[in-house]
């Protein structure tokens, strides 16, 4: 059976998440600057652990060694998460986990109430010569096609809540959390928001995740994301933070504009996403 740990317990299972990239996340929750909570086979000596982030998101590591490990996730599942998510209106949850044939099979076999797809992801990470250069070449309004040209193109930086509302009741997030903003940056094409980049609260020392979004379809592929994306990098990087990126394999657009700002892929890794059955 999987058991909670206490906040002042979560170091018995740092060592399953501190040497990857793509468990930034998870060391976030750990080192207690982003709310969560954290599972473990055995407090006393580990072999696994699920570290749930926010509202839908958990990072799972370790060996699955025996069908009691297995019975255990699968009852964690079945009588803590699905209760949870239901209790709060949510019908999906994700699972990263690391790139074995064991968490495969364990999570693609067929769980009571759940349906499941796995896909794969990729971290990347930052190289500061290409995106400076980028910015050299660039004028922030060169990236703007001709066609939107005519309209007022402003960026600015904002504050964002760290968290949604519907984290802040999953978790009964303390003040400290409720109350903490990241910064964005928000692009507009005169009155229109069509473009935000922000860090979305998953930080460990100097490295961070973004995303970034364009809403309207329409407004796709008219740099508003690189404007967004490259007005914050460059605001972190005057704070000594270096950004990272993350993005589904299938994600073509996310790629592209990935490697366009500097970015190369480090790391990849399944993602399990399961959809709760009425």
């Amino acid at each position: 059976m999987m058991i909670e740990l206490k906040l002042e317990d979560y170091s018995a299972v740092k060592a399953f998440f501190d040497k990857k990239q793509q468990h930034i996340p998870a060391m976030a929750v750990l080192l207690g600057s982003y709310p969560g909570r954290v599972f473990t086979d055995c407090a006393a000596a580990p072999a696994l652990a699920v570290v749930w982030a926010t509202g839908r998101w958990m990072y799972a590591a370790g060996e699955i060694r025996s069908a009691e490990q297995r019975l255990g996730l699968a009852a964690f599942l079945q009588s803590i998460v699905i209760p949870v998510c239901r209790l709060h209106g949510e019908q999906w949850f994700e699972i990263y986990t690391e790139d074995s044939e064991a968490w495969t099979e364990l999570l693609m076999s067929g769980l009571e109430g759940l349906k499941v797809h796995r896909h794969m992801e990729s971290v990347y990470e930052f190289g500061r010569e290409k995106f400076e250069q980028l910015e050299r070449l660039e004028e922030e309004s060169a990236s703007i096609s001709a066609d939107s040209a005519a309209a007022r193109v402003t960026v600015d930086l904002v504050k964002f809540p760290l968290l949604e509302d519907q984290d802040e009741v999953h978790f009964e997030v303390h003040n400290r959390f409720g109350g903490l903003t990241t910064i964005g940056a928000v692009v507009r094409a005169g009155e229109q928001l069509v473009s935000v980049c922000k860090n979305n609260g998953f930080t460990v020392n100097s490295r961070y995740f973004i995303d970034v979004d364009t809403y309207a379809e329409e407004q796709r592929g008219k740099g508003y994301a690189t404007l967004a994306a490259r007005s914050l990098i460059r605001y972190y990087l005057g704070q000594g933070r270096q950004p990272l990126w993350e993005t589904t394999h299938e994600n073509k657009a996310s790629h592209k504009l990935a490697l366009k700002l500097g970015f190369q892929p480090v790391e990849s890794y399944p993602v399990f996403a399961f959809v709760i059955e009425s």
